[in-house]
């Protein structure tokens, strides 16, 4: 089992996207996945289940770290649309609310950690969808993993995000005696028609050859076709007229989750 957090601190870049892809990947293999919603934005929980802002879930991560709540962590896992998936409900607003009355009490960061280790040895894989912040639910996401995925576009604000992602790993060893390695580097919404995005690429490449981490599959397209299965829940080996693009789309998601350390 293998606990996988899905980063960085640059909004927009398509973290959920990978999410939602590695857990269709890991359901087509046979594999046990629980997906973890950290953003209170939700875009798992909507993506995944039917459950919405208007219609949230009877409990969620929000009611498992809550002090003042009995919830248990398995008592708010709920089934994805698909068999094989379950997810772990972000709570929407009621999260951020429920880790601001966490800061400054101790053991808070630990508290995701915590949560998952009840439920850990059920999955194959667990990945969290962390929020584009550094702030106490992504340390306590960070904390509570095994490594780390760092998602970023061929775009210079992206690559910001991403230092910013690595000098917080860099935090978390120094301030919580937490060594979270870089599983890799997921590049997303690459559009091969831009030549600053195959000139992004390229830099991309050398920078994190010199820090020694990896690019981990082959980048992934802009491509409307990822964004309208990721909105209904479905991974790109449901497809109803998958072509060969997509099936290698599918089979690089199954690439990248290998990369995590799980076993599909």
């Amino acid at each position: 089992m293998t606990i996988t957090a899905i980063a960085n601190l640059k909004g927009g870049v398509g973290k959920t996207t990978i999410v939602n892809g590695l857990a269709h990947a890991a359901a087509s293999v046979q594999q046990t996945c629980l997906v973890v919603d950290a953003d209170s934005q939700g875009n798992s929980t909507k993506h995944l289940t039917s459950h919405t802002v208007e219609d949230p879930p009877e409990a969620s991560l929000a009611d498992v770290l809550d002090r003042d709540v009995d919830c248990s962590t398995e008592q708010a896992i709920i089934q994805a649309r698909r068999p094989g998936i379950d997810v772990l409900p972000s709570g929407f607003s009621d999260l951020q609310a429920v880790m601001d009355t966490l800061v400054g009490k101790t053991g808070g960061e630990m508290a995701v950690d915590r949560a998952l280790k009840t439920v850990a040895n059920k999955y194959e894989h667990i990945l969290i969808d962390c929020r584009p912040a550094i702030d106490l639910v992504s340390r306590g996401a960070l904390f509570a993993a095994d490594n780390v995925l760092i998602v970023v576009n061929p775009e210079s604000d992206a690559i910001d995000g991403f230092d910013a992602i690595r000098q917080s790993i860099e935090d978390l060893e120094q301030y919580m005696g937490k060594v979270l390695p870089i599983a890799g580097v997921v590049v997303n919404k690459i559009d091969g028609r831009r030549a600053d995005h195959a000139k992004t690429l390229e830099y991309l490449k050398e920078y994190v050859r010199a820090a020694d981490i990896r690019i981990v599959g082959e980048p992934i397209p802009m491509l409307t076709d990822i964004s309208k299965l990721t909105n209904v829940g479905m991974g790109l080996d449901e497809h109803p007229r998958p072509t060969g693009r997509i099936r290698n789309l599918h089979e690089n998601f199954v690439k990248i989750l290998n990369a995590t350390g799980g076993k599909a």
